[in-house]
């Protein structure tokens, strides 16, 4: 389902101390979890895992002796909208222990209006447990036993706790983290809310933010702002052994609106964290404005709805610029759509329809980088035009995403890089045969050497046998056609798994990854082509191989490999001049 929070009460909820659960009614009317907290995790001894599991599971009242009245309860609760307060037993654990449970739920809703349902779990003590099934005329005295509890629940979920009595407004501290204990016997001398939050204030909170946390002092005021939305949230900074600290003030009203809760939360890290994705956002949202007069128009897209918003457009008048922005605002699809269909080129708008689509953006692009589509585009005029379309996604603190989408022609763009890679080219490639060069092999092995390898990397090392035979025979032509034949049989069989080099005149070598299920084929596959091999100046080609994989043996490098491989080579080339009668240690190295 979608998420039902932003990220930022997700956590809380998740990982809060109180034993808390979230639900909602599925598609089916299952009562299901969403999310269940630590304080939940811990109070039933079991995973987060294991928890949805049983939650979610075919029965979750399975360790409940009360199991027919739950039932009944959670139905009213989520098909009736009628109150969920009840206490049941439970077998919690692996040793089953049973425990007493206290369970309130309350419907909310989030902004865009879907429905879920908080439910909080509160253990009742063995000494409560006596009493709550006895007598009915107990029952008062044990329910106020009960608020204490919750009491204590809420003290351990922030750093410090005020509750305040709606009667009187007198202020208690239910909990004072070091700094708060500091200012006790002050608060104690004027023990009403303004007083208690102009100390706090003067104290502590940083002075720009000290007017909207004093305003909390005002009962009235936080009634009213209760009236509006419940729970109340603010942040602000604090002033903590010299550094700026964030906190957030969380108020509630508790006990049927007899007390309301001023829970303090050090929430240092959360808003750190949210600054700094939203520096990131500020900066790539200038860098695009920045960039805005290289396109020749600027869109904003949100997702969600797939909307689409023409917010620049830097083209000059003309029929084709006219017609092809008279839409300005509208469906996202219906948009990029007809521009697919009038503007980009046959061949190339099955490629754009998917890779422009919202759910292929959602899948493959992040908030840290640009997304590049390159098409070519023909315009009614007739002029075609090489065109790049950049996706910047930006997701908001609501978890709202969005994308800012350009248009330019990059004609010269692709000018220059065909200059550069002709240039690249002319450096790193063996003209003769078309793979790498030795400078090529050389740069690579270096900016190998310090990295880690994979596994299924292997090592080849090739070398013609009988050149110099076949060059003093049938010339060197003959000779070249020897190499370039070798090079595009290594080509055409390791080429897809790796880069080729031809390292010197008639050797080659290869970085491939070959799956280890695979390396036999491949090899036997290399071996075949070299004996098919008929040229039209030499009738054959002889080839010596060597190849080592990087799983042969622990901690190998590279360079290792590469040695391991030219040995086995020469092994290999002197027991082929061993069978043809020609011993190179006596008579010399033979090409």
């Amino acid at each position: 389902m979608e998420p039902l929070f932003s990220p930022d009460i997700h956590v809380f909820y998740e990982h809060t101390p109180i034993p808390l659960a979230i639900y909602y009614v599925d598609e089916t009317g299952r009562f299901r979890a969403y999310l269940v907290s630590e304080g939940a995790c811990s109070m039933y001894e079991a995973t987060r895992e294991e928890m949805m599991s049983r939650l979610n599971g075919p029965d979750p009242f399975v360790n409940m002796p009360e199991k027919e009245e739950m039932l009944k309860a959670v139905k009213a609760f989520s098909e009736k909208d009628e109150d969920y307060n009840v206490v049941y037993h439970e077998a919690v654990g692996k040793d089953k222990k049973l425990l007493t449970i206290h369970c309130v739920g309350k419907h909310e809703f989030t902004r865009d209006g879907r429905r879920y349902s908080i439910v909080r779990y509160d253990e009742i003590s063995d000494s409560s447990r006596r009493f709550l099934f006895r007598e009915e005329e107990k029952e008062i005295k044990e329910h106020q036993k009960l608020l204490y509890e919750i009491d204590d629940a809420i003290a351990r979920s922030y750093t410090s706790v005020l509750y305040v009595d709606t009667s009187d407004r007198k202020v208690s501290a239910v909990r004072l983290n070091r700094y708060g204990k500091t200012l006790e016997d002050e608060l104690s001398r004027d023990p009403y809310l303004k007083n208690v939050i102009d100390v706090y204030v003067n104290a502590f909170v940083y002075r720009d933010d000290a007017e909207g946390v004093r305003r909390f002092g005002d009962f009235d005021y936080v009634m009213e702002r209760l009236r509006e939305t419940n729970p109340v949230f603010h942040t602000y900074r604090t002033i903590r052994d010299g550094k700026i600290v964030y906190y957030r003030l969380k108020i509630i009203p508790f006990d049927n609106g007899r007390k309301i809760v001023y829970g303090f939360e050090h929430y240092d890290a959360q808003i750190r964290e949210k600054l700094a994705r939203e520096s990131e956002r500020e900066t790539q949202m200038t860098l695009l404005a920045g960039l805005s007069c290289e396109y020749e128009s600027i869109w904003l897209v949100d997702a969600a709805i797939h909307h689409a918003k023409l917010i620049r457009n830097n083209t000059k008048p003309s029929a084709a610029a006219d017609e092809m922005y008279r839409l300005k605002e509208g469906s996202y699809d219906t948009i990029v759509g007809n521009y697919i269909d009038h503007y980009v080129v046959p061949e190339d708008r099955e490629r754009v329809y998917l890779m422009t689509s919202i759910d292929s953006l959602m899948r493959t692009t992040k908030d840290d980088e640009i997304y590049h589509v390159n098409y070519f585009r023909v315009d009614p005029e007739g002029s075609r035009n090489y065109i790049q379309l950049c996706f910047a996604r930006v997701t908001d603190d609501m978890g709202v995403v969005r994308f800012v989408c350009g248009f330019r022609n990059i004609d010269s763009l692709m000018e220059e890089e065909k200059t550069r890679n002709s240039l690249n080219t002319t450096a790193h490639i063996d003209h003769m045969t078309n793979v790498n060069n030795r400078r090529t092999f050389d740069e690579h092995m270096d900016g190998r050497a310090a990295k880690d390898i994979e596994a299924d990397l292997t090592f080849f090392s090739f070398d013609l046998n009988r050149l110099k035979e076949a060059n003093d025979s049938h010339g060197h032509e003959a000779g070249d056609e020897l190499i370039i034949g070798a090079a595009k049989c290594i080509k055409d069989v390791l080429g897809p798994y790796g880069d080729i080099y031809r390292t010197g005149g008639d050797e080659f070598s290869a970085l491939v990854v070959i799956p280890s299920e695979k390396r036999a084929e491949i090899v036997s596959e290399l071996r075949d082509r070299f004996d098919r091999w008929k040229g039209k100046l030499h009738p054959s080609l002889s080839v010596s191989m060597g190849y080592v994989c990087a799983s042969e043996k622990e901690g190998m490098t590279v360079e290792d490999m590469r040695r391991e491989a030219e040995q086995r080579m020469n092994a290999q080339k002197s027991d082929y001049y061993m069978k043809e009668g020609n011993d190179r240690r006596r008579k010399g190295k033979h090409n």
